[in-house]
């Protein structure tokens, strides 16, 4: 009786320890690597739902365990809804630790100047923070055009080049006002200014846009925003480029990677070819950055009307149509 009372403690020894190591294992780090994985837990999900989708994620080995110990920890009403980073080798409790702390998952995006609203939607699909076809329709959202009182069918040229570190998984119409709100807190007092000049903020933003996209990277842009004043109080066609390819774009309904103009292109009719139309075009043809803007708010005071690209990364500027085609002769055709 004895041995046997001996036997059975050894045994329920064996089984307690199996059942340790057993638990344990089971929550431990599904993997030894740091290996990112994105989870968004959505406003309303429970504690059960949450354990399912860590489990269809690999993020620990069983679901009904995760419940229980988070109802044990009492964790299981205290996972907050919203987008995280979690690492394969944090633990359940880990993990369990970090969706209570709700510290959310920043990611990074680069919104370079001189881009549009279709090559942004490109990009922003290629980083995973939303759809292009979303990205696109939020773009053109009423709502939004009335909040800004952006008098357009698009908020092209109010999104601010910038780099960005946002929540990932934040609504698209979220994403878009946080990028226009940053041109507004990067110039607060842009009415102003514009009204300063006789402009309105949408036309500031159209003219910079214009220069962002014609000035070369050792250009003054005051200068380039100089020409293109000075052809608008003379009441002559502007006959800027990005204006006609933009106009293609917008025909096409998506970004045009190497635009190729053609001489029937600059004679489209269109209400963005500033080849046959005098005055602005209807809006800006891209998102200009701060020295566009700035350069459209405080342009060079010359006399200038012409200018062309003399192939060191800035442009020949001149009065007369002659000093022009000097320029064409002397930095085109190399005469």
């Amino acid at each position: 009786m004895k041995k046997l009372f001996i036997i059975l403690i050894i045994l329920a020894a064996i089984v307690s320890a199996s059942s340790a190591a057993f638990i344990q294992y089971m929550i431990s780090p599904v993997g030894g690597d740091k290996e990112k994985v994105y989870f968004e837990i959505k406003q309303g999900e429970g504690a059960s739902a949450i354990a399912n989708k860590l489990e269809l994620h690999g993020l620990i080995r069983n679901s009904k365990i995760f419940l229980a110990v988070a109802k044990y920890l009492k964790y299981d009403r205290k996972l907050l809804s919203g987008y995280y980073e979690i690492s394969r080798d944090m633990s359940m409790i880990d993990i369990m630790k970090h969706i209570n702390s709700g510290k959310q998952a920043m990611a990074k995006f680069t919104i370079a100047e001189g881009k549009n609203i279709y090559e942004i939607a490109n990009y922003l699909e290629a980083e995973g923070f939303t759809t292009k076809k979303e990205f696109l329709e939020v773009c053109h959202d009423k709502e939004i055009l009335k909040k800004y009182n952006i008098p357009s069918d698009s908020v092209e040229g109010y999104i601010f080049p910038s780099t960005y570190y946002i929540v990932k998984g934040n609504p698209t119409k979220v994403l878009v006002t946080y990028m226009i709100d940053s041109l507004f807190k990067q110039f607060p007092d842009l009415e102003d200014r514009a009204k300063k000049i006789g402009r309105t903020v949408h036309e500031v933003l159209t003219m910079a846009s214009i220069v962002e996209k014609e000035m070369g990277p050792s250009d003054d842009p005051k200068l380039i925003s100089s020409v293109y004043y000075n052809r608008l109080n003379i009441d002559k066609r502007l006959e800027a480029d990005p204006t006609t390819i933009y106009a293609m774009t917008l025909v096409k309904g998506d970004y045009i990677e190497k635009p190729n103009l053609k001489y029937d292109d600059l004679r489209m009719v269109h209400p963005y070819n500033t080849y046959k139309n005098t005055g602005l075009p209807p809006g800006p043809i891209c998102s200009a950055g701060g020295r566009a803007i700035e350069a459209a708010l405080n342009p060079a005071d010359t006399d200038y009307i012409f200018f062309v690209a003399d192939g060191t990364g800035k442009h020949a500027f001149s009065v007369t149509y002659e000093e022009h085609l000097e320029n064409i002769n002397r930095y085109i055709l190399k005469k």
